[in-house]
């Protein structure tokens, strides 16, 4: 029979729940939406990744599901191969064992800072065999265990371990492999705590060690340093009393034994591993528990371990938290979600920055985190649980095929891969080359593994070996971009470097898709440098600015370049304007100041200093041009500082400039000690010695004491050198290919299937002193009143809802609500705190509702802001995936306004997003009252125009 894989299937399950029963709760919490992806770890193993919206925040959680009654399969405790208390990552454990998947496992204490030590609360057992256990009848935390015959069992273990004397008599020990440094009773340890003994220490100088070796006292190593472990034995520790009772009970020679001793049956036990709470028992959900980590209130990264009401199933899952993608979950919120997976036992395993669940994905062989660690990276645990695959490698069964995105446009290219998985869905070795590759749904040609579409629609590409190994993966194609888009708005570039360019393309829907660089053709101007043919940009070394230009189809784009190049200047101060003021030192000083018209190196303007300092020859006498805004910030490259400066006569007067460095000092810059020449001359002066000039505050002209001039100077231009990148000019650049709106134009409706309705964006609040706004406000209410059913504002602020205006009204400055008007609705959202959820946990349900309810033909939504603009940008980006999923679903015409700083428009994946802004309009001024626009849409049945409107 053939085998059949699909990536939307196997790989990925893609279960997307958005409201369809409000009445599911997640412990106190509603559940607002969730996505499931699921893949086929090997057989008998499946990884399932969850991303729950809840009233709550954001829950992600990941879980692994072992089919105890898969014989392919073996679950086990990991510890740390070269001593039980050494802390390692699960990663690590998972790797050194030969895992395909683990989780993080027991509570521990840390070691002493820096020993690299952890000491799991126990008992731990693996491979059959006891690692560690300590004395203790266990009432807060519970252990799980498998027998060999895959049977699971929760309980709270009571553990004695004891030494046996040679009279067959048993003595309490306080732990076996779990000595931690601190000493509280005879302790038992072997090679598996570590490869030396203890040793007597500072802390503990007193101190014996009784070493078993075969089976019989080999020594007695009192109050001396560590020694090496026994490889066939153990070693009993001592201290205080318990020195001379090991020195009166045995002698070199004597026989000698241990025994560990529980309240359930170990003869058959594999595995065992110690966590805290029962979080359910007996598919009951429990509302109190044994062992509580942290406050019972407190949402964290989580790990628990559960089997569900057959026992066949162990189901493992892990909890991301302290972050806003994934806030956590509190203990009793734990218990209600692996009830809810199915779990009708489970237990708590440690959590907070311990979470960690790593697994190989499907086709792979290699392990990777699948979580997010909340303290950033990976910390060394203790015992884990671990998931073997012991299938025998079989041939090759099935193809896992996949591609690196799921869209392609016509005309372009797309590489798939296909990985070999035998029976029982471990990767498996295949030769490329053996591979047959078809599409159906388009048409197009496969060139090995690359594929070139040539007409849009749905596909499935399917692999083939022989006739019965087989898979399949869908792709969407799409029609030529109808734009493209450089991952560089501008290119400011070093000589002699390179970049890597990536385009990515739109259809007119708003769909995208990356554009493989074998499918670009590019071209520069301005010899700025060279794209290779793996959209790598290599600089020139000599300098200079152009462009690179990217065409696919018809679609264009180009990119200024500019290469980094020292000297280049820029006119700081033209002296053209007003904002300049002078002041004089001391201020006996005569000068005056004024623009001059008649005199300037540029057009219109210079300034124009007059001074008399032919008097008091004791000081210095200083004009000072104060510039505009307290100075002007300089580039951190600043080199240089030049100026024209106009003189009709030689004078002894020095012009310069404060400039302020990095720190904050001060110096005065001289262009000039003295005026030595007549007419228009440009002065520089070197800013090296300074500590990364700053800001330039005024330039002057001073005369020195004991010196005195009169007459007139002027200034012009002054200029900042720098090293930078210098401005592009793009006039001569092929012209980026703008999106036609087919939407925008005007157009006049009417009938019982019509509306028209204006949209205007506001978020401040005019008062009287703002007359030129409140006018227009008052003009526009009066417009619509007359030409709209219905006026709808969108913003923060519902200036325009006023009484004046007689059709029916929308704020998203006000609660949300929907109107129906001849077969469209139109939706206003309420987002005031940053989002629907933060603004009422209820309105997702009422927005969902209002979605799947309504039977017409358009759907119109109002927001306040950009969704991407919530304070929870991920709720953002749910809110838009949820409208083109039902612009997918329903094919009806889906448009979203909202207030912004533009008038404009794009596509997104189906929906149309229209943007208006008010008074905030870009040249929106008294004088410009033009520039403010307002939208009026006119509907026709499922036809939606669309226009920007001035209203002065």
């Amino acid at each position: 029979m053939n085998k059949y894989i699909r990536r939307s299937l196997a790989l990925l399950v893609i279960l997307t729940l958005l409201l369809t029963s409000f009445s599911n709760v997640f412990g106190a919490q509603q559940l607002i939406s969730q996505t499931v992806k699921k893949q086929t770890v090997t057989s008998g193993v499946t990884l399932e990744n969850y991303d729950r919206f809840t009233t709550s925040g954001w829950i992600k959680s990941y879980v692994l599901r072992v089919d105890l009654s898969d014989k392919n399969v073996k679950v086990d405790t990991l510890v740390n191969k070269k001593s039980v208390v050494g802390s390692s990552t699960v990663l690590n454990l998972a790797k050194n064992s030969g895992a395909i998947a683990a989780v993080n496992g027991s509570f521990f204490d840390f070691g002493a800072k820096g020993s690299g030590n952890s000491y799991t609360y126990g008992p731990v057992v693996s491979s059959g065999q006891v690692d560690l256990a300590a004395t203790r009848d266990s009432k807060d935390t519970a252990t799980f265990s498998l027998n060999d015959l895959n049977e699971a069992l929760f309980t709270y273990w009571n553990t004695k371990v004891e030494l046996i004397t040679p009279k067959g008599e048993k003595k309490i020990a306080a732990s076996y492999n779990r000595y931690k440094g601190v000493f509280n009773g005879m302790t038992i340890v072997d090679a598996k705590w570590g490869a030396k003994t203890p040793g007597a220490t500072a802390q503990y100088p007193d101190w014996i060690e009784m070493v078993v070796e075969d089976g019989v006292v080999k020594e007695f190593s009192e109050n001396k340093p560590s020694i090496d472990m026994p490889k066939k034995g153990f070693v009993v520790l001592g201290s205080g009393s318990h020195i001379q009772y090991l020195k009166d009970t045995f002698k070199v020679g004597d026989p000698v034994d241990y025994s560990i001793t529980m309240n359930v049956d170990t003869n058959k036990m594999t595995m065992a591993l110690t966590g805290g709470a029962m979080l359910v028992k007996d598919d009951k959900v429990l509302n109190t528990f044994s062992h509580n980590p942290v406050s019972p209130s407190t949402r964290a990264a989580r790990t628990a371990i559960g089997t569900s009401k057959d026992g066949k199933t162990l189901i493992i899952a892990a909890v991301d938290g302290k972050s806003s993608s994934s806030i956590g979950m509190t203990q009793s919120e734990l218990a209600s979600y692996m009830h809810e997976l199915g779990c009708a036992n489970a237990l708590n395993l440690d959590g907070g920055g311990s979470t960690t669940l790593v697994s190989r994905e499907q086709g792979t062989t290699g392990l990777s985190v699948q979580n997010r660690p909340s303290d950033g990276s990976q910390r060394g645990v203790g015992a884990s649980l671990g998931i073997f695959s012991v299938a025998p490698q079989g041939p090759v069964d099935t193809l896992f095929v996949t591609s690196y995105e799921d869209k392609v446009f016509v005309n372009t290219s797309r590489a798939f891969n296909a990985r070999g998985l035998d029976k029982y869905m471990n990767p498996v070795n295949i030769n490329p080359n053996d591979i047959k590759w078809s599409v159906s749904g388009v048409k197009g040609t496969f060139k090995g593994n690359l594929f070139y579409p040539t007409t849009a629609g749905e596909a499935v590409v399917t692999a083939k070996i022989g006739e019965n190994v087989v898979g399949t993966c869908p792709i969407t194609v799409l029609e030529s971009p109808s734009k493209l888009e450089l991952n560089y708005d501008t290119l400011n570039i070093n000589p002699g470097s390179s970049v890597t360019l990536t385009v990515k393309g739109w259809d007119k829907n708003g769909y995208t898709s990356s554009i493989p660089p074998a499918n670009i053709k590019w071209s520069t101007g301005g010899n700025v440098g060279k794209v290779s043919s793996s959209n790598v940009f290599t600089a020139n070394k000599s300098g200079g600015t152009g462009y690179v230009t990217a065409t696919v189809g018809s679609a264009v784009v180009s990119c200024p370049v500019s290469i980094r190049m020292s000297g280049i200047t820029k006119i700081i101060q033209d002296f053209n304007s007003a904002g300049i003021n002078l002041i004089t030192s001391p201020k006996s000083a005569k000068a005056s100041y004024s623009l001059a018209s008649n005199v300037y190196k540029s057009e219109k303007y210079s300034a124009k200093i007059t001074y008399d300092f032919s008097t008091d020859l004791s000081v210095n006498k200083t004009a000072y041009l104060m510039l505009p805004n307290g100075g002007y910030t300089l580039e951190p490259t600043t080199s240089k500082l030049g100026m024209w400066v106009y003189s009709s006569a030689k004078k002894p007067i020095w012009i310069g400039a404060t400039v302020y460095d990095s720190k904050g000092n001060y110096s005065s810059e001289y262009f000039a000690k003295g005026i030595t020449w007549t007419g228009w001359k440009y002065l520089e002066v070197s800013l090296d010695d300074l500590n990364t000039p700053k800001k330039v505050t005024n330039v002057f002209a001073v005369q020195p004491k004991k010196g005195k001039s009169s007459g007139t100077v002027y200034f012009d231009n002054l200029t900042m050198v720098y090293t930078g990148y210098p401005a592009v000019d793009m006039s001569k650049a092929p012209k980026t290919t703008v999106l036609k709106d087919e939407h925008y134009k005007d157009s006049t409706v009417a009938g019982a299937d019509s509306m028209t309705f204006s949209v205007f964006g506001q978020s401040t609040a005019y008062t009287a002193s703002n007359k030129t706004q409140i006018d227009m406000l008052n003009k526009l209410a009066g417009q619509v009143s007359c030409s709209v059913n219905v006026s709808v504002l969108v913003g923060s602020n519902d200036g325009l809802t006023r009484s004046s205006i007689k059709v029916p009204q929308l704020s998203t400055a006000a609660s949300y609500k929907s109107l129906d008007v001849n077969g469209s609705r139109l939706i206003q959202l309420n987002t005031a705190k940053g989002g629907l959820r933060l603004t009422n946990t209820n309105e997702w349900s009422w927005f969902i509702n209002q979605l799947n309810s309504f039977n017409g033909n358009n759907v119109f939504v109002f927001l306040k802001e950009d969704p991407l603009k919530f304070n929870d940008t991920k709720e953002g980006q749910l809110l838009k995936e949820t409208l083109t999923d039902y612009k997918k679903k329903t094919g009806k015409n889906v448009w979203v306004f909202y207030k912004g700083n533009s008038n404009s428009s794009y596509m997104d994946k189906g929906v149309k997003y229209v943007i208006t802004a008010g008074f905030d309009s870009y040249g929106f001024s008294d004088s410009n009252k033009g520039a403010a626009k307002y939208a009026v849409v006119n509907v026709k049945g499922n036809s939606v125009t669309y226009q920007f409107k001035s209203f002065n």
